[in-house]
């Protein structure tokens, strides 16, 4: 499928009927990038797609947990996930994050490697995980 508004809206209306969690799922990552897009006033582009999938997968699992301590019934929350999955950018293993970081580091000068100046170049890296990422770049610096 294209990564346009257009296309996720058209996808959305042909298949409402037949599978509507889906046709959910399309319609809230459809509305996110609009916000993003319609303030920045620019055009839709995949990373935006993925960034909001990124986004609505951790709010989806916070919801879960929450449903779940409440003993609430999380079934649909469940089917959900699985629809943002698709949509999700690929996460870098260990190994690729740690290659990256390395290679991030070493196109530095010495005096710039810091954190400061490397964490910003990680976060342009799709699929790096930036919660892991300040640990893993103080113990390559050492």
């Amino acid at each position: 499928m294209e990564y346009t508004i257009k296309a996720f809206i058209m996808e959305r209306l042909k298949i409402r009927k037949e599978n509507p969690v889906r046709s959910n799922v399309l319609l809230m990552l459809a509305n996110a990038v609009k916000s993003v897009t319609i303030d920045e006033r620019r055009p839709e582009t995949e990373a935006d797609f993925k960034k909001a999938a990124l986004k609505m997968y951790q709010e989806t699992q916070n919801t879960i947990a929450e449903y779940k301590k409440g003993g609430a019934a999380t079934d649909e929350l469940e089917e959900e996930l699985r629809v943002i999955e698709e949509f999700m950018p690929k996460m870098l293993s260990a190994e690729e994050m740690t290659a990256a970081a390395k290679e991030v580091i070493e196109s530095l000068p010495e005096a710039d490697r810091n954190l400061k100046n490397i964490m910003p170049k990680l976060k342009d890296i799709e699929g790096f995980d930036m919660k892991s990422a300040k640990t893993m770049i103080e113990g390559l610096l050492k």
